[in-house]
Formats: structure tokens, C-alpha cells, sequence
């Protein structure tokens, strides 16, 4: 009978400790998990410098903004100086493309690409990938290609649905010539902003040709 009250303590003790470790790891953050997720599944941002992050809105097609900065991945020391001292959420703007507005000014497929941003980032976190010969803009924003945690480029996205342009190519940037020929096979099949023509101009989009 005694014997029999140490097993049934035991069993007892192990199932309080099962439920512990349970408890812990239920409360591990997000953000450490998401982290791990990547780098044990997609070889694709080994090689990269990139930040982890929260998304704390989409504004439109081309530009988020972020929280809760994971910069453990960035090896360029002054860049992570200057994330570490920016206040959040950081607006980021999506390197080496242009959507239709869709904040105070509304241009048409503004909103459709504001949407499918919305879709691809709606677990709420996102990994930006620094590219060498980028890092802020004149409005301090961050730039950026950004992938969903499964590695999915947005831009390219984008792209290859018609709802972007390739634009602003101020230096040679990682990606492009994948981002041209995803906007290539958007102008063959007439997407989105290609259906109109001369909707999508060098400078932009012109609307009055829609109006």
C-alpha cells in the first residue's frame, strides 16, 4: 500500500511538472518563435541582413508600419544603432516599387493593393530584408523587401498581380530583375493598373486618363 502511494505521488508530481512546462511555453514570446520558425525553415534570409517585427498597420500598397523590432539578425552595427533609438512604430516603405495611392489621395487599385497587402501580412508579423545599397529614404522611412514569415516577397506579389510598378531604381538593388519580370508578365496579361492604358506612367499613375 505505501508503495503503491510513492508511485501515485510520482505520477502526480510528473503531471504537475508536464503542465509547468506546458504553461511556459505557452507564454513564450512570438516573436521568438516566429524568429526560430524562419531560420530553421527558410534558407532564404541566412544569408541577408533582415529584422523581424509586428505589423502594426498596413497604410496602402507600398508602406507599413512596424513594432516590437527583433534587429538580432542585422550585422551592420550603425544601422542597428539607428533602429535602436527610433521611437515606434517605424514606417517602412517597400523597396523598388509604387502602388496607387490609397490614403488622402485615391487612385484606382489603391485600395486592391492595399488589400492584398493586407492578406499576405495578416498573421501580423513580417521580416524585412535590408538591402545593401539601401537603407532610409528622405522621409525616414525604412526600405526594404518584405516577406511574409513563410518567405513570401510581397513586392513580387505586387507586382505579379498588377497592382505595382518597378520604380525608383537609384542603385543596384537585390531582387529586380525578379520584380521586372513579374511586372512583365502582369503587362501580358493586361492586370489591374495595366488594363488601363496609359494609367501607369514613369512618374506614376494618371488618373486622368480614368476620369
Amino acid at each position: 500500500m505505501k508503495k503503491e502511494r510513492v508511485f501515485e505521488g510520482m505520477r502526480l508530481s510528473r503531471i504537475v511538472v508536464g503542465l509547468f512546462v506546458v504553461f511556459l511555453c505557452a507564454c513564450a514570446p512570438v516573436e521568438q518563435e516566429v524568429t526560430e520558425g524562419i531560420l530553421a525553415s527558410d534558407a532564404l534570409f541566412w544569408d541577408g541582413q533582415f529584422i523581424v517585427a509586428d505589423v502594426e498597420r498596413v497604410v496602402d500598397g507600398d508602406t507599413i508600419r512596424i513594432t516590437n523590432l527583433n534587429v538580432d539578425y542585422v550585422s551592420d552595427a550603425q544601422l542597428v544603432e539607428e533602429l535602436l533609438q527610433i521611437r515606434t512604430p517605424l514606417r517602412v516603405r517597400f523597396l523598388a516599387i509604387d502602388t496607387p495611392e490609397w490614403t488622402n489621395e485615391k487612385q484606382w487599385y489603391g485600395k486592391e493593393s492595399t488589400e492584398l497587402v493586407q492578406q499576405l501580412l495578416s498573421e501580423e508579423n513580417v521580416v524585412i530584408e535590408i538591402d545593401e545599397n539601401a537603407d532610409f529614404d528622405r522621409f525616414d522611412r525604412l526600405l526594404g523587401h518584405v516577406f511574409t514569415t513563410q518567405g513570401v516577397n510581397v513586392q513580387e506579389e505586387l507586382l505579379r498581380n498588377g497592382l505595382a510598378r518597378v520604380a525608383y531604381l537609384y542603385d543596384d538593388y537585390q531582387y529586380v530583375d525578379m520584380y521586372i519580370e513579374a511586372e512583365a508578365a502582369a503587362k501580358d496579361e493586361e492586370l489591374h493598373i495595366h488594363s488601363i492604358p496609359d494609367y501607369v506612367t514613369e512618374r506614376g499613375f494618371d488618373m486622368s486618363v480614368v476620369e
